[in-house]
């Protein structure tokens, strides 16, 4: 190769250079910057997806405890219940309350609690309902039969155990305590 050959192609390659410089630049920056939003995109993301987890965390937390205490609270006035009659006075009305706060608290948990803890929930449910039938003979007879009295008694002392099972089931779901139930 002569001379003006080798001149001619280093000056078309710094020509070609020069020309293609912006445009490979403005290509590498575009790459960069769609990188660059797809990493802020998914970081968002993954972000969004940590604080509903979060917010499921804390709706379900929230309603383990309204759950718990409200059984706790129901069975808690069926107990000064069955001790007023025993003594000659009416039922408390705050018992009702009790018993419907805890039935729309048990509503609600239908929609958000995992099956394994919902089943410990309805066996509290239930416990619960089996205790209201055997107060409520009690509480409309003037005559006090002490059996009766005695079997509603030992039943609210028993369900304890339910509701601790229950207690134990929502912990574990928690993440809590490791122990099964």
């Amino acid at each position: 190769m002569n001379t003006g050959t080798v001149a001619l192609l280093v000056a078309v390659v710094g020509v070609a250079g020069t020309l293609l410089a912006p445009v490979t630049t403005a290509w590498v920056s575009s790459r960069s910057r769609r990188q660059e939003f797809e990493l802020q995109q998914r970081s968002e993301l993954t972000k969004r997806h940590m604080d509903d987890d979060q917010a499921n965390l804390e709706r379900l937390r929230d309603t383990y405890v309204a759950l718990n205490s409200g059984a706790r609270r129901y069975r808690f006035r069926m107990m000064e219940d069955l001790y007023a009659v025993r003594s000659g006075t009416a039922p408390d009305p705050a018992t009702e309350v009790a018993r419907v706060e805890f039935q729309d608290t048990y509503a609600k948990a239908q929609m958000l609690v995992p099956d394994d803890v919902l089943r410990r929930c309805q066996t509290v449910r239930v416990a619960l309902a089996d205790a209201r039938k055997l107060l409520i003979p009690l509480a409309g007879d003037a005559g006090h039969d002490q059996q009766k009295w005695q079997e509603a008694h030992t039943f609210l002392m028993e369900m304890w155990e339910a509701i601790l099972a229950m207690q134990r089931a929502m912990r574990q779901d928690l993440g809590i305590s490791t122990t099964e139930s």
